[in-house]
């Protein structure tokens, strides 16, 4: 078993062991809904730590608590939606309810502070994460909020774009971020942290380009075809195809756009430790590339 195994391993366990110690979350510490992830926030966080020379046990405890945090925001934002499956599993609220899954995800968040309370780092450092996993929270429920009350009638591409960058970077972004600021806080590298920020930021904008293009091409497992539209979400494709932009078009501005996202972060790893490059190029942008526009006749029509 190589490090990196050994210590999602161990990741595993400390995850589940948080489930299971608690007499709420116990009861759903064998749901597949909380197993059947990529991992690929902890993976990143590891990875990440290690080229900052990190104490595995300190990236543990930053992975875990990000990770609980994480899926309490999944578990919010499934129920928002009323999607009703993710990770090939059934959703929190479709298997046990509306309440119960609000609950459990506000349970969740409490745990992830838990996690930082129990952490055998410096105080100091304790309340910089605190502090960081607040700032983190308060960004993505800011992003959610502006996430429904989107603006998507301008015909200006660009203030489209920039209005989109800034919703998503605080929904999506602003939690994908974290683990890496809490890395280069804990590391002493503050002038990496605005660096890594960015990087996340753009990467998780990136990816919910992806996850825009895999609803409006009816793909995703577990959402209907075009559910973004019917639930009155912004969908870049959607908002750009219903402002009189041919689907050709939409698939090749949004494609160029989310490339000058990548570039923007690969050009800022480079004055970065090395292996924030290879996190880059070998895990993340593979994670996020966009599929080609189908044929004509392989697209539903828009909103069906």
């Amino acid at each position: 078993m190589d490090l990196m195994t050994s210590a999602l391993s161990r990741l595993e366990w400390r995850l589940r062991a948080c489930f299971c110690s608690d007499p709420t979350l116990a009861d759903f510490s064998d749901d597949a809904y909380f197993w059947s992830g990529q991992n690929i926030r902890g993976k990143i966080c590891l990875d990440l730590g290690a080229a900052y020379s990190l104490h595995v046990d300190t990236l543990l405890d930053i992975a875990a608590s990000t990770q609980l945090l994480h899926d309490a925001s999944l578990i919010h934002d499934d129920l928002i939606d009323e999607d009703v499956e993710r990770r090939g599993c059934p959703t929190i609220w479709k298997k046990y309810g509306k309440a119960k899954a609000l609950l459990i995800g506000d349970l969740l968040i409490a745990k992830a502070y838990e996690i930082v309370s129990d952490s055998k780092v410096p105080a100091a450092t304790k309340v910089a994460w605190i502090r960081e996993i607040s700032a983190a929270v308060s960004s993505a429920v800011s992003g959610a909020v502006a996430e429904l009350e989107f603006d998507a009638q301008t015909h200006n591409k660009e203030l489209i774009l920039e209005n989109y960058y800034r919703m998503a970077s605080r929904k999506t972004g602003a939690l994908f971020a974290l683990p890496a600021r809490c890395i280069a806080l804990t590391a002493n590298q503050l002038g990496d942290m605005e660096r890594l920020s960015r990087i996340f930021l753009n990467l998780a904008v990136a990816y919910q380009i992806k996850d825009d293009q895999s609803d409006f091409l009816g793909t995703k497992s577990g959402r209907a075809h075009s559910s973004d539209l019917k639930n009155g979400r912004p969908n870049l494709y959607h908002i750009l195809v219903n402002n009189s932009i041919s689907t050709d078009e939409c698939f090749a501005y949004i494609n160029d756009y989310q490339q000058s996202l990548v570039a923007d972060s690969v050009q800022l790893a480079d004055s970065l430790p090395d292996q924030v490059g290879v996190i880059l190029k070998e895990l993340l942008i593979p994670f996020i590339e966009l599929k080609p526009l189908p044929s004509s006749n392989g697209l539903l029509p828009v909103g069906s």
